[in-house]
């Protein structure tokens, strides 16, 4: 999934003659702490609300801000990866989408991302988890499919934390079965530590769907 596919059709613009109190509006009707400036097709910047709140006067226009643009925007072929890992190091709530001749093709809210993440981490279907501690430089993530697929099984999806200063990861396996008994003990028979293990099944599929809807609610107030 890339940047392009994640644009929202009801983030609007702001223009340079558009007055601070009248941005502010905008991101209060949208739910939003950031808007886009724009002007014919060129990416101006970002506008934040911190921003217009530390200029003081709203009846300004946009133009006299020192608007930043470098950090807030990604290249439309840019990978949700890419558009996660900018929203969360600027703690954004929305990210400008440019084309590759840098012209404005529209921007991505923070919201839009968490909904695509269910599909992504494949949240939606049940299936076990298994945590397991490995070794970050050497880790064999061939080995590890390996046996999965020993189990007659599938990895429906999986992601690493790396914690600092530490020369162990979590890996995080989400699999195809509610019945991962027999699949961790193959891995202990293979050497692998099991930090943690969870089954989502349909009662545990429901919770996570309420809290899951929860969370954008509260995120959409």
């Amino acid at each position: 999934m890339i940047a392009a596919e994640l644009i929202s059709n009801v983030v609007p613009v702001l223009k340079r003659e558009d007055t601070c109190l009248q941005a502010l509006s905008w991101m209060e009707l949208f739910r939003v702490s950031h808007l886009p400036i724009v002007e014919g097709k060129t990416y101006l910047g970002l506008v934040a609300d911190e921003l217009i709140y530390s200029h003081g006067n709203l009846n300004d226009k946009l133009e006299v801000l020192q608007i930043p643009a470098e950090g807030t925007f990604v290249y439309e072929n840019n990978h949700i990866y890419d558009v996660i890992g900018l929203v969360s190091s600027h703690l954004l709530s929305v990210v400008a989408v440019l084309d590759l001749k840098n012209n404005f093709r529209g921007s991505v809210r923070a919201t839009d991302i968490l909904r695509h993440l269910d599909s992504l981490l494949c949240a939606e279907q049940p299936g076990g988890i298994i945590v397991l501690e490995v070794n970050r430089a050497d880790y064999s993530m061939t080995e590890i499919a390996q046996i999965v697929e020993y189990n007659e099984l599938q990895i429906l999806s999986c992601y690493l934390s790396c914690p600092q200063d530490s020369r162990q990861a979590k890996l995080t396996l989400k699999i195809n079965t509610l019945y991962i008994d027999p699949l961790m003990d193959t891995f202990i028979r293979y050497g692998y530590t099991i930090k943690d293990s969870f089954v989502m099944g349909q009662e545990g599929q429901d919770s996570f769907q309420e809290r899951y809807g929860l969370l954008m609610k509260y995120l959409s107030m």
